[in-house]
Protein backbone atom coordinates (compact mmCIF):
# COMPACT_ATOMS: atom_id res chain seq x y z
CA UNK A 1 0.00 0.00 0.00
CA UNK A 2 1.27 3.55 -0.92
CA UNK A 3 -0.62 6.59 -0.22
CA UNK A 4 1.00 9.79 -2.11
CA UNK A 5 -0.48 13.23 -0.70
CA UNK A 6 0.24 15.90 -3.07
CA UNK A 7 -0.88 19.07 -1.61
CA UNK A 8 2.16 20.66 -1.75
CA UNK A 9 2.96 23.13 1.36
CA UNK A 10 -1.16 24.17 1.69
CA UNK A 11 -2.18 22.39 5.08
CA UNK A 12 -2.70 18.96 3.17
CA UNK A 13 -6.12 19.71 3.78
CA UNK A 14 -7.46 15.94 1.90
CA UNK A 15 -5.28 14.15 3.75
CA UNK A 16 -7.12 13.28 6.53
CA UNK A 17 -10.37 12.76 4.88
CA UNK A 18 -8.57 10.06 2.66
CA UNK A 19 -6.53 8.20 5.59
CA UNK A 20 -9.89 8.21 7.41
CA UNK A 21 -11.48 6.81 4.69
CA UNK A 22 -8.42 4.27 3.60
CA UNK A 23 -8.02 2.90 7.29
CA UNK A 24 -8.98 -0.31 6.64
CA UNK A 25 -6.91 -0.73 3.21
CA UNK A 26 -3.24 1.30 4.98
CA UNK A 27 -3.74 -0.27 8.49
CA UNK A 28 -0.63 0.09 10.82
CA UNK A 29 2.01 1.23 8.19
CA UNK A 30 5.41 -0.51 8.38
CA UNK A 31 6.85 2.77 7.18
CA UNK A 32 6.05 6.90 7.05
CA UNK A 33 8.04 9.17 4.81
CA UNK A 34 7.44 12.73 4.94
CA UNK A 35 8.52 14.85 2.25
CA UNK A 36 8.93 18.50 1.39
CA UNK A 37 10.17 19.61 4.94
CA UNK A 38 13.39 18.65 5.20
CA UNK A 39 15.31 15.83 7.64
CA UNK A 40 18.05 16.01 9.32
CA UNK A 41 18.63 11.98 9.60
CA UNK A 42 16.73 8.74 9.30
CA UNK A 43 16.77 8.02 12.94
CA UNK A 44 13.14 9.83 13.30
CA UNK A 45 10.30 11.64 12.39
CA UNK A 46 11.14 15.06 11.59
CA UNK A 47 7.62 17.51 11.78
CA UNK A 48 7.54 20.67 10.19
CA UNK A 49 4.52 23.12 12.46
CA UNK A 50 5.65 27.09 10.64
CA UNK A 51 7.84 27.75 7.73
CA UNK A 52 9.54 30.82 7.28
CA UNK A 53 7.53 33.28 5.12
CA UNK A 54 9.41 34.96 2.09
CA UNK A 55 10.25 38.80 1.44
CA UNK A 56 11.46 38.99 -2.24
CA UNK A 57 12.30 42.43 -3.40
CA UNK A 58 14.60 45.09 -5.48
CA UNK A 59 16.41 46.91 -2.55
CA UNK A 60 18.33 49.82 -4.40
CA UNK A 61 20.04 52.63 -2.96
CA UNK A 62 21.00 55.78 -4.79
CA UNK A 63 23.79 58.29 -3.20
CA UNK A 64 24.42 60.30 -6.22
CA UNK A 65 23.12 61.49 -9.71
CA UNK A 66 26.68 61.77 -10.83
CA UNK A 67 30.21 60.27 -10.41
CA UNK A 68 32.06 62.75 -7.29
CA UNK A 69 35.86 62.88 -7.04
CA UNK A 70 36.53 61.05 -3.45
CA UNK A 71 38.41 64.36 -2.12
CA UNK A 72 35.21 66.42 -2.98
CA UNK A 73 32.39 63.81 -1.33
CA UNK A 74 34.40 61.26 1.37
CA UNK A 75 32.17 62.29 4.09
CA UNK A 76 30.05 64.16 2.66
CA UNK A 77 28.41 61.48 0.85
CA UNK A 78 26.30 58.55 2.70
CA UNK A 79 27.93 55.34 2.27
CA UNK A 80 25.41 53.19 0.50
CA UNK A 81 26.60 49.35 2.11
CA UNK A 82 25.72 51.79 4.92
CA UNK A 83 22.95 52.38 4.20
CA UNK A 84 21.42 49.09 3.16
CA UNK A 85 23.06 47.19 6.18
CA UNK A 86 20.85 49.67 8.25
CA UNK A 87 17.64 49.59 6.02
CA UNK A 88 18.39 45.51 6.43
CA UNK A 89 18.94 45.91 9.90
CA UNK A 90 15.40 47.09 10.51
CA UNK A 91 14.10 44.19 9.24
CA UNK A 92 16.38 41.50 11.51
CA UNK A 93 18.84 42.17 13.66
CA UNK A 94 22.16 40.95 12.24
CA UNK A 95 23.95 40.36 16.02
CA UNK A 96 20.76 38.62 17.10
CA UNK A 97 18.86 37.29 14.08
CA UNK A 98 15.63 38.52 15.60
CA UNK A 99 12.94 39.48 13.49
CA UNK A 100 11.50 43.21 13.59
CA UNK A 101 8.32 42.26 15.97
CA UNK A 102 6.36 44.33 13.70
CA UNK A 103 6.59 40.90 11.39
CA UNK A 104 5.11 38.94 13.60
CA UNK A 105 1.55 37.28 12.88
CA UNK A 106 -0.66 35.21 15.37
CA UNK A 107 -0.79 31.44 14.88
CA UNK A 108 -3.89 30.47 13.82
CA UNK A 109 -5.85 28.52 16.26
CA UNK A 110 -5.89 25.40 14.13
CA UNK A 111 -2.66 25.26 14.20
CA UNK A 112 -1.78 24.68 17.67
CA UNK A 113 -5.02 21.63 17.43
Amino acid sequence: MILLEGDEESGSEDLPYYLDKLKEEVGAPDLIICLDSGALDYNRLWVTTSLRGVLIGTLSVDVLTEGVHSGDASGVVGDSFRIVRNLLERIENSVTGEINEALHVDIPADRYE
